[in-house]
C-alpha cells in the first residue's frame, strides 16, 4: 500500500483508478495504544480515483482489536468496520494551506499505513463490554455487583430540626 508519486502518474495517464484488496498487519498498535491487546491482520479494500493533481482512495478497513472489558478486564473482540475518503496531492510543491483535509506526499511516495493506523487508533471505543447477553454477571474473582438502595432518609434542615421535634410530640399527644 506504498506507490511513488512517478507510478501514480503512470496509472493516471493509463486509466480512470484501480482497486486496492490487501491484508495488513499492524502490530505495532499493541505499543501504540494501552487498551489494544492484540489485532488480526486488517482487510483494507476500495478503490483510487484521479483528478488533475489528486488520487483520492475510498478506503474501508475491516479487522478485530483484542480489548479489555471495562467491568472485568477479561479480553473482548471488538470488530471495526472503517470507511473513510483520502484524498493525496500528486505534485509535490503545488498546494496552499487552505487545502487542510488533503494529504500530502511524503518524500516522492503515498503511503496508506500511517492512514489506516490512526484510522483504527481513532475507532478504539473507550469502554467496551463483553457478551452483552451475559449482563447478568454479578461477581467475579475479589469483586461482587451490588444493586441495593440505601434507605432513603428525609434530611432535615438544621433550621428546623426543632420542628420535627414539635411534630413528633404532637402526634404522641393525640395518639
Amino acid at each position: 500500500m506504498k506507490w511513488s508519486i512517478a507510478q501514480l502518474l503512470k496509472l493516471r495517464n493509463q486509466g480512470d483508478g484501480f482497486t486496492i484488496d490487501e491484508m495488513v498487519e499492524l502490530p505495532e498498535l499493541t505499543q501504540l495504544h494501552p487498551d489494544i491487546r492484540s489485532i488480526r491482520p486488517v482487510h483494507v479494500h476500495g478503490d483510487a480515483s484521479f483528478t488533475s493533481n489528486q488520487v483520492t482512495f475510498n478506503l474501508k478497513i475491516q479487522g478485530d482489536l483484542t480489548l479489555p472489558d471495562a467491568r472485568t478486564l477479561e479480553d473482548v473482540t471488538y470488530e471495526f468496520d472503517i470507511e473513510s475518503l483520502e484524498p493525496f496531492f500528486l505534485e509535490n510543491g503545488r498546494y496552499t494551506e487552505q487545502f487542510d483535509d488533503v494529504n500530502l506526499p511524503e518524500g516522492n511516495t503515498i503511503s496508506l499505513v500511517p492512514i489506516v493506523k490512526e484510522l483504527i487508533m481513532l475507532d478504539v471505543p473507550m469502554q467496551v463490554y463483553g457478551n452483552e447477553t451475559d449482563k447478568t454477571q454479578v461477581e467475579g474473582e475479589g469483586w461482587t455487583l451490588t444493586d441495593e438502595q440505601p434507605e432513603a432518609q428525609p434530611k432535615i434542615d438544621p433550621r428546623f430540626a426543632g420542628l420535627a421535634d414539635l411534630f413528633s410530640k404532637k402526634e404522641n399527644e393525640e395518639g
